[in-house]
C-alpha cells in the first residue's frame, strides 16, 4: 500500500498541492496589503495543467521505478516454500 501512495498518489497530488499552497499564501498576502482586487480567485485554477502535470510525474516516477528496481535480468524466481515446518520466503536467484 506504501508502494502505490509514493509510487502513484503522492506524484499525481504533488502539483495540485504546491498549487495550492502557493494560491492561500498569495491571497494571505494580498488581503494583508489590503489590494482585494488582486486576490486570486479559486475559479481561476488551472485545473488541465494541474492533472497533466500529475500525471506527467506520475509516469516518469513509475518508469523510473521499473528501470531502477527489481532483481538482475536473467534471475529465476523460487516462490515460498516449506522447509520442514518452516515458510521460506520467496526470493529471486
Amino acid at each position: 500500500m506504501i508502494r502505490i501512495l509514493l509510487t502513484i498518489l503522492l506524484p499525481l497530488a504533488l502539483p495540485s498541492t504546491v498549487y495550492f499552497l502557493w494560491f492561500a499564501n498569495e491571497r494571505r498576502r494580498a488581503i494583508a496589503a489590503g489590494t482585494p482586487e488582486s486576490v486570486p480567485r479559486l475559479g481561476d485554477v488551472p485545473w488541465f495543467v494541474l492533472a497533466s502535470a500529475g500525471v506527467a510525474i506520475a509516469a516518469v516516477v513509475l518508469l523510473a521505478t521499473s528501470l531502477y528496481s527489481g532483481d538482475e535480468p536473467g534471475s529465476v524466481y523460487v516462490p515460498p516454500h516449506l522447509e520442514g515446518d518452516r515458510v521460506v520466503p520467496g526470493t529471486s536467484k
